[in-house]
């Protein structure tokens, strides 16, 4: 996912995925965790539409 740098500066950013998850988990609504290409921390989105949905979601063995 890209991220305009204007997003990434209002976002929250997370130095960990597990920390991101944590945080996700709390919501009251599905968010997802992705590394920033820009600032290369974690973010949260609600979007799922066009990502690649990780193996551990999908059930894998990863």
């Amino acid at each position: 996912m890209r991220t305009r740098p204007g997003i990434c500066n209002r976002k929250k950013r997370f130095a960990t995925r597990d920390e991101a998850e944590q945080a996700a988990a709390c919501a009251p609504f599905t968010l997802r965790a992705y590394r920033c290409e820009l600032c290369r921390n974690f973010h949260l989105t609600s979007r799922t539409k066009g990502m690649k949905i990780p193996r551990r979601e999908l059930g894998g063995n990863a």
